[in-house]
Protein backbone atom coordinates (compact mmCIF):
# COMPACT_ATOMS: atom_id res chain seq x y z
CA UNK A 1 0.00 0.00 0.00
CA UNK A 2 1.12 3.55 -0.56
CA UNK A 3 1.86 5.67 2.49
CA UNK A 4 0.65 9.11 3.47
CA UNK A 5 -0.16 11.82 0.93
CA UNK A 6 2.82 13.29 -0.83
CA UNK A 7 1.60 16.86 -0.33
CA UNK A 8 0.64 16.87 3.34
CA UNK A 9 3.23 19.48 4.32
CA UNK A 10 2.28 22.09 1.73
CA UNK A 11 0.50 25.30 2.69
CA UNK A 12 -1.24 26.72 -0.34
CA UNK A 13 -1.21 30.45 -0.99
CA UNK A 14 -3.10 31.91 -3.94
CA UNK A 15 -0.65 33.82 -6.16
CA UNK A 16 -0.88 37.56 -5.64
CA UNK A 17 0.42 38.90 -8.94
CA UNK A 18 -0.98 38.45 -12.42
CA UNK A 19 0.69 35.66 -14.36
CA UNK A 20 1.85 33.76 -11.28
CA UNK A 21 1.06 30.04 -11.00
CA UNK A 22 1.00 27.68 -8.04
CA UNK A 23 1.71 23.97 -8.69
CA UNK A 24 2.48 21.97 -5.55
CA UNK A 25 4.27 19.62 -5.50
CA UNK A 26 6.23 20.60 -8.61
CA UNK A 27 5.72 18.91 -11.95
CA UNK A 28 9.07 17.16 -11.62
CA UNK A 29 7.42 15.02 -8.93
CA UNK A 30 4.61 13.78 -11.18
CA UNK A 31 6.37 10.73 -12.67
CA UNK A 32 7.37 9.52 -9.21
CA UNK A 33 3.89 10.01 -7.78
CA UNK A 34 2.34 8.10 -10.68
CA UNK A 35 4.86 5.27 -10.34
CA UNK A 36 4.16 4.96 -6.61
CA UNK A 37 0.42 4.79 -7.22
CA UNK A 38 0.72 2.16 -9.91
CA UNK A 39 3.01 0.05 -7.73
CA UNK A 40 0.58 0.08 -4.78
CA UNK A 41 -0.66 -3.42 -3.97
CA UNK A 42 -3.67 -2.44 -1.85
CA UNK A 43 -3.13 -5.69 0.08
CA UNK A 44 -5.99 -6.57 2.39
CA UNK A 45 -8.21 -3.65 1.34
CA UNK A 46 -11.66 -4.55 0.03
CA UNK A 47 -14.85 -2.87 -1.16
CA UNK A 48 -17.82 -5.05 -0.21
CA UNK A 49 -15.60 -8.14 -0.33
CA UNK A 50 -13.91 -7.27 -3.64
CA UNK A 51 -10.13 -6.66 -3.40
CA UNK A 52 -9.47 -2.99 -3.96
CA UNK A 53 -7.01 -3.70 -6.80
CA UNK A 54 -9.79 -5.58 -8.63
CA UNK A 55 -12.41 -2.98 -7.73
CA UNK A 56 -10.20 -0.15 -9.03
CA UNK A 57 -9.83 -1.95 -12.36
CA UNK A 58 -13.61 -2.40 -12.61
CA UNK A 59 -14.24 1.26 -11.79
CA UNK A 60 -11.63 2.44 -14.27
CA UNK A 61 -12.91 0.28 -17.12
CA UNK A 62 -16.50 1.43 -16.54
CA UNK A 63 -15.53 5.08 -16.20
CA UNK A 64 -13.37 5.16 -19.32
CA UNK A 65 -16.17 3.60 -21.35
CA UNK A 66 -18.57 6.29 -20.11
CA UNK A 67 -15.97 8.98 -20.83
CA UNK A 68 -15.45 7.71 -24.37
CA UNK A 69 -19.20 7.92 -24.96
CA UNK A 70 -19.36 11.42 -23.43
CA UNK A 71 -16.53 12.81 -25.55
CA UNK A 72 -17.14 10.70 -28.68
CA UNK A 73 -13.74 9.02 -28.68
CA UNK A 74 -12.34 5.53 -28.21
CA UNK A 75 -11.78 4.23 -24.67
CA UNK A 76 -8.05 4.24 -23.82
CA UNK A 77 -6.08 1.40 -22.26
CA UNK A 78 -7.24 1.16 -18.61
CA UNK A 79 -3.79 -0.08 -17.59
CA UNK A 80 -2.22 3.28 -18.42
CA UNK A 81 -1.66 5.72 -15.54
CA UNK A 82 -4.75 7.88 -14.98
CA UNK A 83 -4.67 11.52 -13.86
CA UNK A 84 -8.05 12.84 -12.69
CA UNK A 85 -9.51 16.24 -11.85
CA UNK A 86 -13.03 17.47 -11.28
CA UNK A 87 -14.90 20.75 -11.26
CA UNK A 88 -18.37 22.17 -11.60
CA UNK A 89 -19.19 23.23 -15.18
CA UNK A 90 -19.74 26.88 -14.32
CA UNK A 91 -18.35 30.22 -15.50
CA UNK A 92 -15.24 30.08 -13.32
CA UNK A 93 -12.11 32.24 -13.37
CA UNK A 94 -8.78 31.49 -15.10
CA UNK A 95 -7.25 30.28 -11.83
CA UNK A 96 -9.56 27.28 -12.15
CA UNK A 97 -9.24 27.04 -15.92
CA UNK A 98 -5.48 26.63 -15.69
CA UNK A 99 -6.04 23.15 -14.18
CA UNK A 100 -7.56 21.98 -17.47
CA UNK A 101 -4.51 23.08 -19.44
CA UNK A 102 -2.29 21.49 -16.82
CA UNK A 103 -4.19 18.21 -17.21
CA UNK A 104 -3.60 18.34 -20.96
CA UNK A 105 0.09 18.99 -20.37
CA UNK A 106 0.56 16.16 -17.86
CA UNK A 107 -1.36 13.79 -20.13
CA UNK A 108 0.93 14.66 -23.03
CA UNK A 109 4.30 14.85 -21.27
CA UNK A 110 3.90 11.96 -18.81
CA UNK A 111 2.15 9.71 -21.38
CA UNK A 112 -0.89 9.19 -19.17
CA UNK A 113 -4.64 9.22 -19.64
CA UNK A 114 -6.29 12.39 -18.37
CA UNK A 115 -9.87 12.46 -17.10
CA UNK A 116 -12.04 15.38 -16.06
CA UNK A 117 -15.06 14.60 -13.87
CA UNK A 118 -17.73 17.09 -14.94
CA UNK A 119 -19.32 17.74 -11.56
CA UNK A 120 -22.82 18.32 -12.90
CA UNK A 121 -24.17 16.87 -9.63
CA UNK A 122 -23.35 20.11 -7.81
CA UNK A 123 -25.97 22.75 -7.01
CA UNK A 124 -24.17 26.05 -7.51
CA UNK A 125 -26.97 28.59 -7.23
CA UNK A 126 -27.28 31.27 -9.93
CA UNK A 127 -25.21 30.82 -13.10
CA UNK A 128 -23.69 34.30 -13.12
CA UNK A 129 -20.52 36.29 -13.67
CA UNK A 130 -18.96 39.61 -12.75
CA UNK A 131 -17.57 41.72 -15.57
CA UNK A 132 -15.88 45.14 -15.64
CA UNK A 133 -17.77 48.31 -16.48
CA UNK A 134 -16.52 51.88 -16.86
CA UNK A 135 -18.59 55.00 -16.38
CA UNK A 136 -16.83 57.61 -14.28
CA UNK A 137 -14.62 54.84 -12.87
CA UNK A 138 -14.01 51.10 -13.25
CA UNK A 139 -16.40 48.91 -11.31
CA UNK A 140 -17.63 45.31 -11.47
CA UNK A 141 -21.20 44.44 -12.40
CA UNK A 142 -23.08 41.19 -11.86
CA UNK A 143 -24.75 39.52 -14.84
CA UNK A 144 -26.91 36.40 -14.45
CA UNK A 145 -27.48 33.76 -17.12
CA UNK A 146 -29.92 31.61 -15.12
CA UNK A 147 -31.13 32.35 -11.59
CA UNK A 148 -31.07 28.85 -10.10
CA UNK A 149 -32.19 27.95 -6.60
CA UNK A 150 -29.43 26.58 -4.39
CA UNK A 151 -30.97 23.09 -4.33
CA UNK A 152 -31.17 22.65 -8.12
CA UNK A 153 -28.15 20.69 -9.40
CA UNK A 154 -26.69 21.45 -12.80
CA UNK A 155 -27.74 18.00 -14.05
CA UNK A 156 -31.43 18.98 -13.72
CA UNK A 157 -31.19 22.69 -14.61
CA UNK A 158 -32.43 23.54 -18.12
CA UNK A 159 -30.34 24.68 -21.02
CA UNK A 160 -30.92 28.44 -21.31
CA UNK A 161 -33.54 29.36 -23.87
CA UNK A 162 -32.75 31.59 -26.82
CA UNK A 163 -34.04 34.74 -25.10
CA UNK A 164 -32.13 34.12 -21.86
CA UNK A 165 -28.93 33.31 -23.74
CA UNK A 166 -29.05 36.28 -26.11
CA UNK A 167 -30.07 38.62 -23.29
CA UNK A 168 -27.10 37.53 -21.18
CA UNK A 169 -24.69 38.00 -24.09
CA UNK A 170 -26.12 41.42 -24.94
CA UNK A 171 -25.77 42.62 -21.35
CA UNK A 172 -22.20 41.36 -21.05
CA UNK A 173 -21.19 42.86 -24.41
CA UNK A 174 -22.80 46.16 -23.44
CA UNK A 175 -20.83 46.29 -20.19
CA UNK A 176 -17.57 45.43 -21.93
CA UNK A 177 -17.99 48.06 -24.64
CA UNK A 178 -17.46 50.69 -21.94
CA UNK A 179 -14.01 49.26 -21.20
CA UNK A 180 -10.98 50.33 -23.31
CA UNK A 181 -10.10 46.71 -24.17
CA UNK A 182 -11.69 45.98 -27.53
CA UNK A 183 -10.55 42.35 -27.50
CA UNK A 184 -12.94 41.46 -24.65
CA UNK A 185 -16.07 41.62 -26.79
CA UNK A 186 -14.31 39.52 -29.44
CA UNK A 187 -13.55 36.86 -26.86
CA UNK A 188 -17.17 36.74 -25.75
CA UNK A 189 -18.19 36.32 -29.38
CA UNK A 190 -15.66 33.49 -29.87
CA UNK A 191 -16.89 31.73 -26.73
CA UNK A 192 -20.54 32.14 -27.72
CA UNK A 193 -19.89 30.45 -31.08
CA UNK A 194 -19.84 27.14 -29.20
CA UNK A 195 -23.46 27.52 -28.15
CA UNK A 196 -24.82 26.25 -31.46
CA UNK A 197 -23.02 22.92 -31.09
CA UNK A 198 -24.01 22.71 -27.42
CA UNK A 199 -27.68 23.56 -27.97
CA UNK A 200 -28.73 19.89 -27.96
CA UNK A 201 -27.26 19.36 -24.48
CA UNK A 202 -29.42 17.50 -21.97
CA UNK A 203 -29.04 20.05 -19.18
CA UNK A 204 -27.21 23.20 -18.13
CA UNK A 205 -24.18 21.32 -16.83
CA UNK A 206 -23.56 19.65 -20.16
CA UNK A 207 -24.22 22.89 -22.07
CA UNK A 208 -21.65 24.85 -20.06
CA UNK A 209 -19.11 22.01 -20.19
CA UNK A 210 -19.34 21.81 -23.97
CA UNK A 211 -19.04 25.59 -24.29
CA UNK A 212 -15.84 25.55 -22.24
CA UNK A 213 -14.41 22.63 -24.24
CA UNK A 214 -15.03 24.41 -27.56
CA UNK A 215 -13.44 27.65 -26.36
CA UNK A 216 -10.51 25.86 -24.73
CA UNK A 217 -9.87 24.04 -28.02
CA UNK A 218 -8.75 27.33 -29.57
CA UNK A 219 -5.45 26.72 -27.77
CA UNK A 220 -5.28 23.13 -29.09
CA UNK A 221 -7.56 20.14 -28.68
CA UNK A 222 -7.68 19.06 -25.01
CA UNK A 223 -5.79 15.81 -24.44
CA UNK A 224 -8.06 14.48 -21.71
CA UNK A 225 -11.44 12.74 -21.59
CA UNK A 226 -14.50 13.97 -19.74
CA UNK A 227 -17.28 12.11 -17.97
CA UNK A 228 -20.51 13.24 -16.34
CA UNK A 229 -20.41 12.73 -12.57
CA UNK A 230 -24.19 12.21 -12.67
CA UNK A 231 -23.70 9.26 -15.03
CA UNK A 232 -20.82 7.87 -12.97
CA UNK A 233 -22.94 8.08 -9.81
CA UNK A 234 -25.52 5.78 -11.41
CA UNK A 235 -23.04 2.93 -11.95
CA UNK A 236 -23.07 -0.22 -9.79
CA UNK A 237 -19.45 0.45 -8.84
CA UNK A 238 -20.26 3.86 -7.36
CA UNK A 239 -23.23 2.39 -5.49
CA UNK A 240 -20.95 -0.35 -4.12
CA UNK A 241 -18.50 2.29 -2.87
CA UNK A 242 -21.34 4.24 -1.24
CA UNK A 243 -22.85 1.14 0.36
CA UNK A 244 -19.46 0.09 1.73
CA UNK A 245 -18.92 3.55 3.23
CA UNK A 246 -22.42 3.73 4.74
CA UNK A 247 -22.84 0.17 6.01
CA UNK A 248 -21.63 1.11 9.52
CA UNK A 249 -23.13 4.59 9.99
CA UNK A 250 -21.77 5.17 13.52
CA UNK A 251 -18.20 4.31 12.53
CA UNK A 252 -18.43 6.46 9.41
CA UNK A 253 -19.83 9.44 11.29
CA UNK A 254 -17.28 9.03 14.08
CA UNK A 255 -14.37 9.07 11.66
CA UNK A 256 -15.66 12.02 9.63
CA UNK A 257 -16.31 14.16 12.71
CA UNK A 258 -13.09 13.19 14.53
CA UNK A 259 -10.93 14.12 11.57
CA UNK A 260 -12.85 17.33 10.83
CA UNK A 261 -12.42 18.46 14.43
CA UNK A 262 -8.71 17.55 14.41
CA UNK A 263 -8.26 19.60 11.23
CA UNK A 264 -9.95 22.63 12.83
CA UNK A 265 -7.89 22.35 16.01
CA UNK A 266 -4.61 22.04 14.11
CA UNK A 267 -5.41 25.16 12.07
CA UNK A 268 -7.19 27.08 14.84
CA UNK A 269 -10.36 27.38 12.80
CA UNK A 270 -13.29 28.76 14.77
CA UNK A 271 -16.07 28.05 12.30
CA UNK A 272 -17.78 24.67 12.70
CA UNK A 273 -18.56 24.81 8.96
CA UNK A 274 -14.88 24.92 7.89
CA UNK A 275 -14.03 22.99 5.73
CA UNK A 276 -17.40 21.20 6.10
CA UNK A 277 -19.91 20.80 8.95
CA UNK A 278 -19.78 17.65 11.05
CA UNK A 279 -22.17 14.86 10.11
CA UNK A 280 -25.25 15.04 12.30
CA UNK A 281 -27.16 12.27 14.06
CA UNK A 282 -30.69 12.40 15.40
CA UNK A 283 -33.18 9.74 16.40
CA UNK A 284 -31.04 6.90 15.12
CA UNK A 285 -30.55 8.54 11.70
CA UNK A 286 -27.05 9.51 10.57
CA UNK A 287 -26.45 12.21 8.00
CA UNK A 288 -24.72 10.68 4.98
CA UNK A 289 -21.91 12.37 3.01
CA UNK A 290 -24.14 12.07 -0.06
CA UNK A 291 -27.10 13.93 -1.52
CA UNK A 292 -30.21 12.42 -2.99
CA UNK A 293 -32.52 13.77 -5.71
CA UNK A 294 -36.28 14.20 -5.83
CA UNK A 295 -38.19 15.99 -8.59
CA UNK A 296 -35.05 17.63 -9.89
CA UNK A 297 -33.97 19.02 -6.53
CA UNK A 298 -31.18 17.97 -4.21
CA UNK A 299 -31.72 17.13 -0.56
CA UNK A 300 -29.84 15.66 2.36
CA UNK A 301 -29.63 11.87 2.69
CA UNK A 302 -29.85 10.00 6.00
CA UNK A 303 -29.01 6.39 6.81
CA UNK A 304 -29.62 4.00 9.70
CA UNK A 305 -28.62 0.40 10.35
CA UNK A 306 -31.34 -2.10 11.27
CA UNK A 307 -29.88 -5.58 11.65
CA UNK A 308 -28.60 -6.70 8.26
CA UNK A 309 -30.27 -3.82 6.43
CA UNK A 310 -29.64 -0.16 5.81
CA UNK A 311 -32.52 2.29 5.68
CA UNK A 312 -32.24 5.45 3.61
CA UNK A 313 -34.30 8.57 4.12
CA UNK A 314 -34.67 12.11 2.77
CA UNK A 315 -36.26 14.94 4.78
CA UNK A 316 -39.60 13.82 3.33
CA UNK A 317 -39.29 10.32 4.85
CA UNK A 318 -37.89 6.82 4.31
CA UNK A 319 -37.09 6.13 0.65
CA UNK A 320 -35.49 2.64 0.67
CA UNK A 321 -34.39 -0.34 2.73
CA UNK A 322 -31.50 -2.36 1.29
CA UNK A 323 -29.23 -5.19 2.46
CA UNK A 324 -25.99 -3.89 3.96
CA UNK A 325 -23.91 -6.39 1.99
CA UNK A 326 -23.04 -6.70 -1.70
CA UNK A 327 -26.56 -7.83 -2.55
CA UNK A 328 -27.75 -4.34 -1.66
CA UNK A 329 -26.02 -2.78 -4.66
CA UNK A 330 -28.76 -3.80 -7.08
CA UNK A 331 -31.54 -2.80 -4.64
CA UNK A 332 -29.86 0.59 -4.22
CA UNK A 333 -30.42 1.29 -7.92
CA UNK A 334 -33.66 3.06 -7.05
CA UNK A 335 -31.96 5.58 -4.74
CA UNK A 336 -30.26 8.44 -6.63
CA UNK A 337 -26.97 8.99 -4.79
CA UNK A 338 -24.81 12.03 -5.43
CA UNK A 339 -21.46 12.60 -3.68
CA UNK A 340 -20.61 15.59 -1.58
CA UNK A 341 -17.22 17.17 -2.31
CA UNK A 342 -15.09 15.13 0.08
CA UNK A 343 -16.83 11.88 -0.86
CA UNK A 344 -16.32 12.59 -4.56
CA UNK A 345 -12.57 13.03 -4.21
CA UNK A 346 -12.36 10.01 -1.88
CA UNK A 347 -13.97 7.89 -4.61
CA UNK A 348 -11.82 9.41 -7.36
CA UNK A 349 -8.55 8.94 -5.47
CA UNK A 350 -9.22 5.60 -3.77
CA UNK A 351 -11.15 3.80 -6.51
CA UNK A 352 -10.23 5.42 -9.83
CA UNK A 353 -7.15 7.54 -10.48
CA UNK A 354 -3.40 7.45 -9.83
CA UNK A 355 -3.09 11.20 -9.28
CA UNK A 356 -5.68 13.91 -8.64
CA UNK A 357 -5.39 17.59 -9.60
CA UNK A 358 -6.96 19.89 -7.02
CA UNK A 359 -7.48 23.61 -6.57
CA UNK A 360 -6.43 25.31 -3.35
CA UNK A 361 -9.69 24.65 -1.52
CA UNK A 362 -9.71 20.98 -2.44
CA UNK A 363 -6.05 20.61 -1.55
CA UNK A 364 -6.80 21.87 1.94
CA UNK A 365 -9.91 19.80 2.67
CA UNK A 366 -8.49 16.61 1.19
CA UNK A 367 -6.07 16.43 4.10
CA UNK A 368 -9.18 15.44 6.03
CA UNK A 369 -10.09 12.97 3.28
CA UNK A 370 -6.68 11.31 3.66
CA UNK A 371 -7.21 10.79 7.39
CA UNK A 372 -10.78 9.49 7.00
CA UNK A 373 -9.71 7.07 4.27
CA UNK A 374 -6.97 5.66 6.50
CA UNK A 375 -9.51 5.30 9.33
CA UNK A 376 -12.21 3.55 7.33
CA UNK A 377 -10.30 1.65 4.65
CA UNK A 378 -6.92 1.04 6.25
CA UNK A 379 -4.95 2.71 3.47
CA UNK A 380 -4.19 6.10 2.00
CA UNK A 381 -5.77 7.23 -1.28
CA UNK A 382 -3.58 8.06 -4.24
CA UNK A 383 -1.76 11.43 -4.06
CA UNK A 384 -2.80 14.81 -5.39
CA UNK A 385 -1.23 18.02 -6.52
CA UNK A 386 -2.66 21.51 -6.22
CA UNK A 387 -2.71 24.06 -9.03
CA UNK A 388 -4.09 27.55 -9.43
CA UNK A 389 -3.08 30.86 -10.99
CA UNK A 390 -3.85 34.54 -10.88
CA UNK A 391 -4.51 36.39 -14.10
CA UNK A 392 -5.82 39.94 -14.25
CA UNK A 393 -7.41 41.81 -17.11
CA UNK A 394 -5.12 44.66 -18.22
CA UNK A 395 -7.49 47.38 -17.05
CA UNK A 396 -5.95 50.83 -16.59
CA UNK A 397 -5.32 51.71 -12.97
CA UNK A 398 -5.79 55.35 -12.13
CA UNK A 399 -4.24 55.45 -8.71
CA UNK A 400 -2.06 53.44 -6.41
CA UNK A 401 -0.26 53.75 -3.14
CA UNK A 402 -0.81 53.33 0.56
CA UNK A 403 -3.60 55.92 0.80
CA UNK A 404 -5.83 54.01 -1.62
CA UNK A 405 -5.18 50.67 0.09
CA UNK A 406 -5.85 52.12 3.53
CA UNK A 407 -9.07 53.76 2.33
CA UNK A 408 -10.24 50.53 0.73
CA UNK A 409 -9.72 48.68 4.01
CA UNK A 410 -11.54 51.41 5.92
CA UNK A 411 -14.40 51.50 3.40
CA UNK A 412 -14.99 47.77 3.81
CA UNK A 413 -14.72 47.88 7.61
CA UNK A 414 -17.16 50.78 7.95
CA UNK A 415 -19.81 48.73 6.18
CA UNK A 416 -19.09 45.25 7.56
CA UNK A 417 -17.85 46.11 11.07
CA UNK A 418 -19.44 49.49 11.82
CA UNK A 419 -19.49 48.72 15.57
CA UNK A 420 -15.70 49.21 15.61
CA UNK A 421 -15.99 52.85 14.59
CA UNK A 422 -18.28 54.50 17.15
CA UNK A 423 -16.52 56.99 19.42
CA UNK A 424 -19.28 56.50 22.02
CA UNK A 425 -21.90 53.75 21.95
CA UNK A 426 -25.51 54.49 22.85
CA UNK A 427 -27.76 51.97 24.55
CA UNK A 428 -29.63 51.26 21.32
CA UNK A 429 -26.36 50.72 19.47
CA UNK A 430 -25.09 48.40 22.20
CA UNK A 431 -28.21 46.24 21.92
CA UNK A 432 -27.69 45.89 18.16
CA UNK A 433 -23.99 45.06 18.59
CA UNK A 434 -24.77 42.40 21.19
CA UNK A 435 -27.45 40.89 18.93
CA UNK A 436 -25.03 40.85 15.98
CA UNK A 437 -22.28 38.96 17.82
CA UNK A 438 -24.75 36.54 19.32
CA UNK A 439 -26.00 35.78 15.81
CA UNK A 440 -22.44 35.38 14.50
CA UNK A 441 -21.71 32.78 17.16
CA UNK A 442 -24.97 31.04 16.30
CA UNK A 443 -24.46 30.98 12.52
CA UNK A 444 -20.98 29.45 12.81
CA UNK A 445 -22.54 26.29 14.20
CA UNK A 446 -25.49 26.17 11.80
CA UNK A 447 -25.79 24.00 8.73
CA UNK A 448 -26.54 25.50 5.29
CA UNK A 449 -30.22 26.05 4.67
CA UNK A 450 -33.11 28.51 5.10
CA UNK A 451 -32.56 29.04 8.85
CA UNK A 452 -28.88 29.88 8.33
CA UNK A 453 -29.71 32.25 5.47
CA UNK A 454 -32.23 34.04 7.68
CA UNK A 455 -29.66 34.55 10.46
CA UNK A 456 -27.13 35.81 7.90
CA UNK A 457 -29.73 38.20 6.51
CA UNK A 458 -30.34 39.61 9.98
CA UNK A 459 -26.59 40.15 10.53
CA UNK A 460 -26.42 42.12 7.28
CA UNK A 461 -29.50 44.09 8.33
CA UNK A 462 -27.87 45.05 11.65
CA UNK A 463 -24.64 46.08 9.91
CA UNK A 464 -26.61 48.27 7.51
CA UNK A 465 -28.50 49.91 10.38
CA UNK A 466 -25.30 50.64 12.27
CA UNK A 467 -23.46 51.78 9.13
CA UNK A 468 -26.26 54.27 8.40
CA UNK A 469 -25.26 56.05 11.60
CA UNK A 470 -21.75 56.46 10.18
CA UNK A 471 -23.00 57.94 6.91
CA UNK A 472 -20.85 61.13 6.97
CA UNK A 473 -17.64 59.14 7.43
CA UNK A 474 -18.61 56.58 4.76
CA UNK A 475 -19.45 59.39 2.32
CA UNK A 476 -16.07 61.02 2.99
CA UNK A 477 -14.17 57.79 2.30
CA UNK A 478 -16.24 57.02 -0.80
CA UNK A 479 -15.68 60.50 -2.20
CA UNK A 480 -11.93 60.29 -1.69
CA UNK A 481 -11.75 56.88 -3.37
CA UNK A 482 -13.71 58.22 -6.34
CA UNK A 483 -11.16 61.00 -6.59
CA UNK A 484 -8.45 58.33 -6.67
CA UNK A 485 -10.35 56.41 -9.33
CA UNK A 486 -10.76 53.24 -7.26
CA UNK A 487 -14.12 53.29 -5.47
CA UNK A 488 -14.50 49.52 -5.75
CA UNK A 489 -13.40 47.96 -2.45
CA UNK A 490 -11.33 45.20 -4.03
CA UNK A 491 -10.37 47.01 -7.22
CA UNK A 492 -11.82 46.21 -10.64
CA UNK A 493 -8.32 46.04 -12.11
CA UNK A 494 -7.00 43.64 -9.45
CA UNK A 495 -9.95 41.25 -9.47
CA UNK A 496 -8.89 37.65 -10.21
CA UNK A 497 -12.32 36.04 -10.64
CA UNK A 498 -13.57 37.42 -13.94
CA UNK A 499 -15.01 34.57 -16.07
CA UNK A 500 -12.60 32.53 -18.13
CA UNK A 501 -14.20 33.55 -21.44
CA UNK A 502 -12.76 37.07 -21.05
CA UNK A 503 -9.26 35.59 -21.42
CA UNK A 504 -7.34 34.23 -24.39
CA UNK A 505 -7.10 30.41 -24.13
CA UNK A 506 -3.56 30.49 -25.47
CA UNK A 507 -2.50 32.94 -22.75
CA UNK A 508 -3.87 30.69 -20.00
CA UNK A 509 -2.30 27.62 -21.59
CA UNK A 510 1.06 29.39 -21.63
CA UNK A 511 1.00 29.66 -17.82
CA UNK A 512 1.74 25.92 -17.56
CA UNK A 513 3.86 25.54 -20.70
CA UNK A 514 7.23 25.21 -18.93
CA UNK A 515 9.27 23.60 -17.49
CA UNK A 516 9.22 20.18 -19.14
CA UNK A 517 8.37 17.26 -16.86
CA UNK A 518 11.40 15.40 -15.59
CA UNK A 519 11.51 11.62 -15.18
Amino acid sequence: MIGGPAVATFDYTIPARSGEVLIAPGLDRVPGLLAASQAAGWDGVEILGVPLSVFRRQVRERTLRLAAEYTGTNAPDPARALVVMGHQPVLFHPGVWVKYFLLTRITRDAHTTGLHLVCDTDATGPAAVEVPLHRDRFVRVHETLLDLADDVPLETAPVPGAAAWSGFLDRVRGDLRTVPLAELVGRVDAWAEGAEAARDSRHLGEFLARLRWQYESRAGTPRYLEVSMAALAETPEFRAFALHLLREPDAMRGSFNKQLEAYRRARRLRSAANPFPNLAEEGGWTEAPFWTLSRGRRSQLYVSRAGGNLRFAAPSGVIATVPADASGVEVLTGVPLRPKAMTLTMFARLCLGDLFVHGVGGGRYDRVTDAITRDLFGCSPTPYLVATATLHLPLPTEASGEERRALQRLQSDLRHNPDRHFAEVTGAQRRLVNEKWSLIRTVEAMRPGPARREVTRRIREINAELAAQLAPEIERVDARLIELGEADASGAAGYREYPYFLFDPAEVASLVAAPVLAG
